[in-house]
């Protein structure tokens, strides 16, 4: 749940920041009695573009710093004498 809450985050502050970028681009060339620049990629999508991957890995940092493995050893399911025996975790191996 993390990753996408990470994800969504990151792209919603990429999508802001190119918005108040091109909005601040195009003010700025009203006010200075020009058209504003109506190129597709230009500088609000690189910047955009960092600000969502700064977002991203900070957030993958901040969110994941505390996480830690499963309590106990993970035991894959395996074949005895014929018939699957399940697998499950171990509690009884260090894990963390």
């Amino acid at each position: 749940m993390r990753r996408y809450i990470i994800i969504a985050t990151a792209i919603l502050a990429a999508i802001l920041v190119m918005s108040l970028v091109k909005a601040w681009q195009n003010r700025r060339a009203r006010l200075r009695g020009e058209e504003p620049d109506t190129q597709l990629i230009g500088m609000p999508a690189v910047v955009g573009a960092l600000a969502g991957l700064a977002v991203f890995f900070l957030g993958a940092v901040l969110l994941e710093r505390g996480a830690s493995g499963p309590p106990g050893k993970y035991q894959p399911a395996q074949i005895k004498d014929g018939k699957i025996v399940p697998g499950g975790f171990d509690d009884s191996a260090d894990g963390g």
